[in-house]
Formats: structure tokens, C-alpha cells, sequence
């Protein structure tokens, strides 16, 4: 082009020509530029709409723990630690950005302004606020680091396999081709590249801390009935002849009859079955005995154990001329339920007759000789007195004081479960039921209301028990997404129903 003799013409058309040359390059810089920080830009928008649909989650969490359900108060302990460590790793990249924009003179364009390429591309100001010299880093980086890592170390207690393998990739910090991590990410790059990588740092984090807690929330919730309801029950005659063969129930309430486990009585170890065991005995000796041990049942953190005790008393004989003692058992569970009718029976050693019930509350009728239904009246406890004569005529009474309990608490429902996964296309199509697992009395409801939550968007209430009300706002769900149904309303006859357990989603 330059060789030879040319005249003026030819100069300047070579010159224009070396001049567009370089436009191109410079356009194809700014290109990448550009793309870069609407690649910043996009990253931004979605840690923010992270965050918001992090914070519905632990404010579920303190509204369950606010209502006075104790279950929710470890939740919320370890929900807060995971806010705080998130937070505090969050807060020192923004620390760093912040430096960054400041020294670079970027600021987000508006919508009409032109986009400052001078601060996007400068090299200088990344080195100046990320190394002290060669790679040694500033004291704001090696903050940023430490607390990044704090926090991952911090999730990854007790984390399964999988969830192990996903942080270990996105938080991966290892040297490579002999360069440190931080080395290969921002030094000698453009001031834009270098704020996109934090960014995708900062959405990492909120992406995680979203994850953790939603697995708390969702393992609460399949754990639910263990922390309400299962507590041990015994069941064994209050009098035993001596050298007679009696039989001892042993169980978890009246709930699950799902659980997988054992029972350590004795130094025997018997398999549950139908979540209780019935063990064998004999009566040996006479006075007062115990069935004492414990009961070890699987949940999804692991095996869990209670212990229990319960009295017996051996006699040598029951005759017809004992004064004795009466008994008082509730035939389905310890207690009696409000809002339900409960099955007693009674009776008095010594007494081959009929014997009578009444209660200080509520209302008793008689369903059969010595069996009666009770209803409970208001208050926390009733007196039951049973009465009857022995064979020499004389009166005999007993009181027995019994609590009051409101029925368990409903669980949300999709397909029987609580926690349900399904394509994006299904989700429309369910429907909403509340129950109360495996509970002795039939109580039937009518799911009247609800609200649902998706990724992204506020919570909207919808009328009826049928997802297609909410077939609009459940639009665009993708793989991945978590739908909270919460708020749900239901009607039972004579059974009054508050914080009705939520029914959590996973798209597929």
C-alpha cells in the first residue's frame, strides 16, 4: 500500500482506508463492552429478585415461629445464621464494587445517556484496587475472600453429595495453570469484566442462601407431625394378677403409623411395626413396676430417640371384697380432643358391676356397659369421677384428671403429600385437600382459600381448593421454580382450623 511512488489521490484513499480500519476495531470493542455490562446489568436484576423471593421464605419461617409454634424456633435460629453469613459475604463484594465504580468514574447509565467506554475498559483502575503489588491482594479483597468463604464452609456442614458437588463448582477459588484464582479473574482485565464477575459472585451466593433455606423450610414441613404429635405412648393394664400373662402397647400416639424403627425395652430391641410394638410379658412378683426404655425412629435428618415410663401394679388377686381402686382410660388416645367425640371406658377392680362416669366439663352420654362418649367442653383440663359399689354395698368414687386438646393441626395436601414435584404444565391442574395424618376421629374438611407464591412475583390469594383459579399468575414456570401454596383456609364441622400447613411445589 505504501510501497512505490503514488500520487496525492492514492495517499489519501489509504489513509481513509487505515482510518475505517480502525473504527471497526474500536466498534468491535465497544461491542464487547457493551455486552458485558448488559450481562452486569442482567445479573443484577436477578440476584435482586432473588433476594425478594428469599425474604417471603424467612418471613414464613418467623410467622410460624411468631404463632407460638416451638418446632419453628430452631428453624429460625439456623435460618438467621445463614442470613447473616450470606449477608456479611454479600456486603464485602459490594464494598469492592464499590471501590471499583468510584475510581473508574462508572455510573449505570440512564436510559439516553451514553455509556462511558474510557472507565469500562480501564485496566489500571482493576489492578489498583485489587492488588497491593505483583498479586498480592488488597486488604478489602482478602476480606471479600474470606467472608465468601465463610459462608460456603458454613453451607456446606451437614450438605448432601450433591449439594457438596454444586457449592464446590460455584465457589471454586483453586489455582489454575499455576495463576490463583484471583489472578485469573481480574488482573490486567477491563474495569467492565471484572464487575460482571462479582456480580455472578454476588448472584451465586443469594442463589444458595435461597437454596438452604427453602431446604429447611421443606424439610420442616415433612417433619412437621414428628415435632407435634409423635410422643411416646404406653398402653398396659393398671393391675396384674401374679403369674398372669399380659400384653404392652407401645407406639407414638395416633398419627403416623408410617414410621420405621425400634423399641429398647429391657434390653430387647423390638422391631416397630404399623409405627408401635406390642411386647409380651408376665406378671412377676408383686407392687408397683415399670415399663420403662426408648423408642428410635427415623426421620429425614437422621434417627431420633424418645424415652418413656410407665406404671404398673402387680396384685396377688382381685376379689369381689377389695375397696380397691378405679381406673380411667381413654380408648383411643392419653387425652381427650375438643371438637371431636371421644370413646371412654371405666372401670373398678372389685366391682363386677355396672360402674358411672360423670365429667366436670362437656358432656358424657353412654354408648354401652361401662363405655360412654364424651364431648369436651371450653378449658384446658376436665375431671372425670367414676363411681360404683362393691359387693359389701359400699359407695365408691375416684376422680381422674384428664386434658383438653384441640385436634392436631391440619397439613396441606396435593396428591396425599406436602411437598410434591410435577411438570409446569401440571401445576394448574391440582387440587388443594387438608388433613390430619392418620388421626383417630374422622374429620373431614373444605379447603375454602388460599395464597400462592412463584419465583419472582408477590403472593396472590385465590377462593376454592382448585389451582386453576391461579392458572394466569402460574404462567411461565420453568424447571427448577418452587411454587409456595400457603394461607390456607378450610372448613371442618365442629373442628376449628388456624395456620394450616403450606404445600410446597418443585417444578421438573
Amino acid at each position: 500500500m505504501a510501497a512505490g511512488k503514488q500520487s496525492a489521490r492514492q495517499k489519501m484513499i489509504n489513509l481513509m482506508y487505515l482510518v475505517f480500519i480502525a473504527m471497526l476495531a474500536m466498534n468491535v470493542d465497544r461491542e464487547v463492552l457493551r455486552s458485558f455490562e448488559g450481562v452486569n446489568e442482567s445479573l443484577q436484576l436477578s440476584t435482586t429478585l432473588t433476594e425478594k423471593n428469599n425474604v417471603t421464605f424467612y418471613e414464613s419461617i418467623e410467622s410460624k415461629k411468631n404463632d407460638g409454634d416451638q418446632g419453628y424456633v430452631v428453624i429460625s435460629q439456623k435460618a438467621t445464621e445463614i442470613k447473616n453469613q450470606a449477608q456479611q459475604a454479600f456486603a464485602a463484594i459490594e464494598k469492592v464494587k464499590s471501590l471499583l465504580k468510584e475510581q473508574a468514574d462508572y455510573t449505570t447509565p440512564q436510559p439516553g445517556e451514553e455509556t462511558n467506554y474510557n472507565s469500562l475498559q480501564n485496566t489500571d483502575v482493576v489492578n489498583k484496587v485489587f492488588f497491593l503489588e505483583d498479586t498480592k491482594p488488597t486488604p478489602e479483597v482478602q476480606d471479600m475472600i474470606a467472608k465468601v468463604t465463610n459462608f460456603t464452609q458454613y453451607i456446606l456442614k451437614g450438605a448432601n453429595k450433591s449439594t457438596q458437588d454444586r457449592i464446590n463448582q460455584l465457589f471454586d477459588f483453586s489455582d489454575k495453570n499455576n495463576k490463583s484464582w484471583l489472578t485469573n479473574q481480574f488482573y490486567d482485565q477491563p474495569m467492565i469484566a471484572a464487575l460482571t464477575n462479582l456480580t455472578k459472585l454476588e448472584s451465586n451466593i443469594r442463589t444458595e442462601e435461597g437454596n438452604i433455606v427453602r431446604d429447611l423450610l421443606a424439610n420442616k414441613l415433612e417433619d412437621e407431625i414428628e415435632i407435634k404429635a409423635f410422643m411416646p405412648i404406653v398402653s398396659s393394664p393398671k393391675f396384674v394378677r401374679a403369674g398372669e400373662k399380659f400384653d404392652v402397647t407401645i407406639g407414638f400416639g395416633a398419627y403416623d403409623n408410617t414410621l420405621k424403627g425400634s423399641i429398647n425395652l429391657g434390653g430387647r430391641s423390638i422391631p416397630l411395626s404399623s409405627g408401635k410394638a406390642v411386647v409380651s410379658m408376665v406378671g412377676e412378683g408383686t407392687g408397683l413396676k415399670h415399663v420403662s426404655g426408648s423408642i428410635t425412629y427415623e426421620t429425614p435428618q437422621g434417627p431420633k430417640t424418645e424415652k418413656f415410663d410407665e406404671t404398673y401394679e402387680v396384685v396377688a388377686d382381685v376379689v369381689s371384697k377389695v375397696d380397691g381402686n378405679a381406673t380411667l382410660m381413654a380408648d383411643n388416645m392419653n387425652v381427650v380432643y375438643r371438637g371431636v367425640v371421644n370413646p371412654l371406658s371405666a372401670a373398678i377392680s372389685g366391682i363386677s358391676g355396672s360402674v358411672s362416669l360423670s365429667a366436670s366439663s362437656g358432656s358424657v352420654s353412654s354408648r354401652g356397659a361401662n363405655k360412654w362418649n364424651y364431648s369436651p367442653g371450653a378449658g384446658g383440663q376436665v375431671v372425670f369421677t367414676v363411681s360404683g359399689k362393691t359387693s359389701s354395698g359400699k359407695q365408691i368414687s375416684q376422680k381422674f384428671t384428664y386434658r383438653i386438646k384441640n385436634v392436631p393441626k391440619a397439613q396441606g395436601t396435593i396428591r396425599g403429600s406436602n411437598v410434591v414435584s410435577m411438570p409446569s404444565s401440571s401445576v394448574s391442574n391440582q387440587t388443594i385437600s387438608a388433613a390430619i395424618p392418620d388421626f383417630e376421629f374422622p374429620v373431614s374438611f373444605t379447603v375454602t382459600g388460599f395464597k400462592v407464591k412463584k419465583p419472582g412475583t408477590s403472593a396472590r390469594a385465590f377462593s376454592g381448593n382448585s389451582l386453576r383459579a391461579a392458572a394466569g399468575y402460574l404462567e411461565g414456570l420453568k424447571s427448577g421454580d418452587q411454587v409456595l401454596v400457603f394461607d390456607i383456609s378450610a372448613q371442618a364441622s365442629g373442628v376449628s382450623q388456624q395456620n394450616i400447613s403450606p404445600v410446597l411445589i418443585n417444578v421438573q
